[in-house]
């Protein structure tokens, strides 16, 4: 910061009551305003700048909000009217008694309006009782930050806003709290869209582009947070291992582009199975894909296994090639109760055994390890 605006920040923080010194390295006085009090009677903030200064903002421990000019009210409604924020002074009850031009901009009241009203009517309803004690009761915290809330308009819309609240000393004037009231509702936008933006690369992150299934990330995620959940629950955790059968012979025939629209097929059937909540299906990798049933013995999981394979044998793939051609899958299936020392790899490793179990025994099968 230059001298400028160095002298900018000192008359901005005596204007609302703040003290203001900055030293050099030395201890040498550079700048100092008309609140600033260097004795211990004062409440304030040192701070240590990169250059060797200190600056100093104290709260002086006087009654009165006027600077040693005595001009500090002038001062202030300066400061207030030209802000955009909305500056708002308040009695112990929260009623109105000071309002700044910003409100009309703000919520769309006059200013002379809004005396007769209390501050929590300018909060939506259902958020007054967090408001109040946020910021209003013993419990709030003296340094309680600025937190987003929705604002009444006058035409009884929301807007959101940030609140900042200070306690007055008495005597000064004003009331006995004082409220700055920032517009948040644009910066709420971005947030929303932000994080709308965020979940919807984090659902691309998960999912497998060609088929739309989760992919072996999102698979090894569910795979392992069922493992431990089955294991705390003593309940069994079932898995399937699925493969196309022939598909290299498939891309031989057809092509890599009509391949990966016999993918896609294959995998709508999967997904149209695959209903129970908390079931996950999921590409695996190549032409593999592979099914995580938590609370599902062995039983269950290879009447699962062959529902599909019937599926997939049944399904008409003349959308992929005129004609179609007939589609058949192997399935491997595996489940236990997963137990301490143990890990889910465990689980992949023998459904997938079960699996190349399948392909030897003539594929279009689902099989089980003995």
């Amino acid at each position: 910061m230059n001298e400028r605006d160095w002298r900018a920040l000192a008359t901005l923080l005596e204007g609302l009551g703040l003290g203001l010194g900055l030293t050099d390295a030395q201890g040498r006085l550079q700048l100092r305003n008309g609140l600033h009090v260097p004795d211990l009677r004062a409440r304030g903030t040192t701070i240590e700048l990169s250059d060797g200064r200190r600056l100093r903002i104290d709260s002086p421990a006087r009654a009165d909000l006027r600077p040693a000019g005595g001009d500090g009210d002038t001062r202030f409604r300066l400061l207030a009217e030209h802000s955009v924020d909305l500056i708002v002074a308040v009695d112990l009850d929260l009623a109105i008694r000071y309002a700044s031009p910003a409100a009309s901009t703000l919520l769309g009241w006059a200013p002379a309006d809004l005396h007769g009203h209390t501050l929590a009517e300018l909060v939506v309803p259902e958020e007054r009782a967090a408001f109040i004690a946020r910021h209003f009761t013993r419990a709030a915290g003296k340094d309680a930050g600025p937190e987003p809330f929705r604002a009444l308009r006058r035409d009884g819309s929301a807007r959101w806003v940030e609140a900042r609240v200070a306690t007055l000393p008495p005597g000064n004037g004003l009331g006995d709290y004082l409220v700055t009231l920032r517009d948040a509702d644009q910066r709420r936008r971005s947030e929303e869209a932000l994080g709308q933006v965020n979940a919807e690369l984090s659902l691309l992150a998960a999912t497998d582009a060609l088929t739309g299934l989760p992919n072996r990330r999102q698979f090894d995620a569910t795979l392992h947070k069922e493992w431990f959940r089955a294991m705390r629950d003593g309940t069994a955790l079932g898995l399937l291992m699925i493969d196309i059968d022939h598909f290299k012979a498939l891309n031989d025939l057809y092509g890599h582009q009509v391949g990966d629209l016999f993918l896609a097929q294959v995998s709508a059937v999967i997904r149209h199975n695959v209903r129970r909540a908390g079931d996950l299906a999921a590409r695996f990798g190549g032409e593999e894909f592979a099914i995580v049933l938590p609370g599902t013995a062995i039983g269950g999981a290879l009447e699962i296994g062959e529902v599909i394979r019937r599926a997939v044998a049944a399904h008409d793939f003349s959308a992929a090639v005129a004609g179609g051609h007939r589609i058949s899958v192997s399935v491997g299936a595996a489940a236990c109760v997963p137990m301490a020392g143990g890990g889910a790899v465990t689980l992949v490793s023998t459904a997938d055994a079960a699996l190349y179990q399948a392909k030897r025994n003539g594929r279009n099968r689902v099989e089980a390890l003995e």
